[in-house]
């Protein structure tokens, strides 16, 4: 008892001075590990991101604005949404999504990978029950991609090998907001017509991703900024709109 009491006033000693001095904890991007950093640090980190990224600060409370774009798109889609199940789709008191940062301690500066709490959102709701509309409706055939380590090695292994031979490792930075969304209801609404989906139900879906695409904002230190370009980040539909969009780069055919 003692031991144990002795550890949780030391515990409260360290909270109670990274209080009086400003510090907080927080999880690493990786790993099953804690960071301890000075709030302005944080904070900086978390505004660098924003500067550098196609972030424009409003002032403006657009949260009504979202809300009757919601409303309106629900009130439009017949098919997907019965009327009798519309209000499940209706966030009753939505706010702005918020912004937080994981830091990433195996990069130089340790900036931040940006979290994003969506689950108030205006759109939750809806994007939640397109993603799984179109896992249903759009059936990715995932050509070209890998489930785990021991699926690439054994891709590898069937390739030729040569002293000419390179290994070429490409990554995407910040992809769901380098995600170009101008062509990406076009790109749902060919996949839908290849899967033989009907009119209605097609323009419904066509319908509900134009307008989560455009609920593209969040939150951070009581300021509101819209994210002029790319999917938004914390969204349900961002993972499955990106992965439509890479498909369709290595096939070209849809």
């Amino acid at each position: 008892m003692a031991l144990h009491g002795g550890f949780k006033s030391r515990r409260l000693k360290v909270k109670e001075k990274l209080t009086k001095e400003k510090a907080m904890i927080t999880k690493a991007d990786k790993g099953n590990s804690i960071v301890i950093l000075y709030m302005d640090d944080y904070n900086r980190k978390v505004a660098n991101f924003i500067s550098n990224n196609s972030f424009t600060l409003t002032t403006r409370d657009i949260t009504n604005k979202l809300q009757r774009e919601v409303k309106t798109a629900i009130e439009a889609c017949r098919e997907v949404i019965p009327k009798e199940d519309r209000w499940r789709y209706k966030n009753l008191n939505p706010t702005i999504p918020t912004i937080r940062g994981l830091v990433k301690v195996h990069k130089d500066d340790y900036p931040i990978r940006p979290v994003i709490n969506w689950k108030n959102a205006p759109a939750y709701k809806i994007a939640k029950m397109l993603t799984k509309k179109l896992l249903i409706c759009i059936p990715l055939p995932y050509t070209y991609n890998v489930k785990n380590t021991t699926h690439l090695i054994n891709d590898l292994k069937e390739i030729p090998y040569n002293h000419n031979l390179r290994l070429a490792s490409l990554d995407i930075a910040n992809m769901y907001t380098n995600i170009p969304t101008g062509e990406l209801v076009t790109i749902i609404t060919k996949a839908c017509q290849n899967n033989y989906i009907e009119h209605n139900l097609r323009h419904d879906i066509s319908k509900l991703a134009e307008t989560i695409i455009e609920q593209n904002c969040f939150q951070f230190c009581g300021k509101t900024y819209i994210q002029s370009e790319g999917l938004a980040m914390g969204a349900p539909t961002s993972s499955i709109f990106s992965e439509l969009y890479l498909q369709h780069l290595e096939v070209q055919k849809w």
